[in-house]
């Protein structure tokens, strides 16, 4: 009799333990396919679950959130972008450096003229400048996007 009462007590908790993976599977299961999609094809549009700056940058919806946005102006062949690409990564830091976040994208341009660069803060547009000038672009275009963000910073004593 006690056997009996053993194996009809068992079913519903192990029913209870299904359902609840199935569901844990089933919420799961689009968030997981998303984000390998996303790491295959790098398309911020599927990943799971995160509104992400750079997608709203991108979209051209979210410029007040970052700080500098920056179009390195290139040509068309492989070498030009790929260089332009490294050249890119290091304005971001650079701004980084200052404190500044920035999204740096590449804009290819059918002829291969001089690579240039383009910034904008909010409300301004810094450029285009050349890429021996970017050191000066950088300090140019940070300072306007400090001074967009705190209109007390022109009046501040800097310590030179």
């Amino acid at each position: 009799m006690f056997a009996a009462m053993e194996q009809t007590a068992h079913p519903p908790q192990q029913r209870q333990i299904s359902i609840l993976a199935i569901l844990i599977v089933a919420i799961a299961t689009p968030a997981t396919l998303a984000l390998s999609y996303y790491q295959f094809t790098g398309d911020p549009t599927f990943r799971p679950l995160a509104l992400t700056v750079e997608r709203l940058v991108a979209s051209g919806q979210g410029l007040e959130h970052m700080d500098v946005q920056g179009f390195v102006i290139t040509g068309k062949s492989q070498r030009s972008r790929e260089l332009a690409a490294r050249f890119g990564q290091k304005l971001e830091r650079a701004f980084y450096g200052k404190g500044l976040e920035a999204n740096i994208r590449l804009h290819p341009e059918p002829t291969d003229g001089p690579t240039q660069i383009i910034f904008l803060t909010i409300g301004e547009t810094h450029g285009p400048f050349q890429l021996h000038d970017a050191p000066q672009a950088v300090r140019i275009v940070s300072e306007a996007a400090k001074r967009q963000h705190d209109p007390q910073y022109v009046t501040r004593e800097h310590s030179w």
